[in-house]
């Protein structure tokens, strides 16, 4: 696995951990599916344009923003579904319209662009191997390694001391849940502004560049 994944993983969970107080109250919404995943490229843009965070901005934002990207992931995530029924080949074809999907709130948010050219954009960023091929491991390869690390720890820590059992179960859960949405859509993210060159200020420094 590439170091770029890990970066991109590291510098996604640092704008979390660093922003707590400023995500605390939309983070209900940062926990749903297409909607975390356009408010997360509505707050990272701010940072991006060099400004302070302004949740209540990027809230009032996401609903006039909603139905172009429902649009664009819904045909994805038709696309997707269908080639899943293809053996074999249809699992790659599968997993390049999932990164199709997962471009597709960036792409409007960054670049203003929705229905077919935005689709068509998304196809272009995931078209070269390199960037489909950084797209998968840090996608789809570190959430599942992190997810299994998960579930060792929970073992381990529970056979050294066993009421951690009951008590990791739901830590694990927790942090599954938070792995899978609110983590995976800052990510989503992070990955756009790495493959596009553009870059992230944080806390007076970059944190991703191109």
């Amino acid at each position: 696995m590439k170091s770029k994944s890990l970066t991109i993983w590291r510098e996604a969970v640092s704008f979390h951990f660093s922003n707590w107080k400023m995500l605390l109250w939309v983070f209900p919404l940062l926990c749903f599916p297409v909607v975390g995943d356009l408010l997360h490229s509505l707050l990272i843009a701010q940072k991006v344009q060099g400004e302070d965070l302004r949740p209540a901005q990027a809230l009032r934002e996401v609903w006039s923003l909603l139905p172009s990207l429902l649009s664009m992931k819904l045909y994805f995530e038709g696309a997707a579904l269908l080639w899943s029924f293809v053996p074999i080949y249809g699992i790659f074809r599968d997993v390049r319209h999932r990164l199709h999907w997962g471009m597709a709130s960036n792409v409007l948010v960054f670049e203003g662009l929705r229905g077919e050219p935005g689709r068509n954009r998304c196809r272009e960023l995931i078209q070269d191997e390199n960037s489909r091929g950084l797209g998968v491991r840090t996608l789809i390869t570190v959430p599942a390694l992190l997810f299994v690390g998960f579930i060792l720890a929970w073992l381990i820590l529970g056979m050294v001391w066993e009421p951690f059992y009951s008590y990791g179960f739901w830590i694990a859960i927790v942090a599954s849940l938070w792995l899978a949405i609110p983590a995976s859509g800052a990510v989503n993210t992070f990955f756009y502004l790495k493959v596009t060159g553009k870059e992230f200020l944080c806390e007076s420094k970059r944190c991703i560049s191109g």
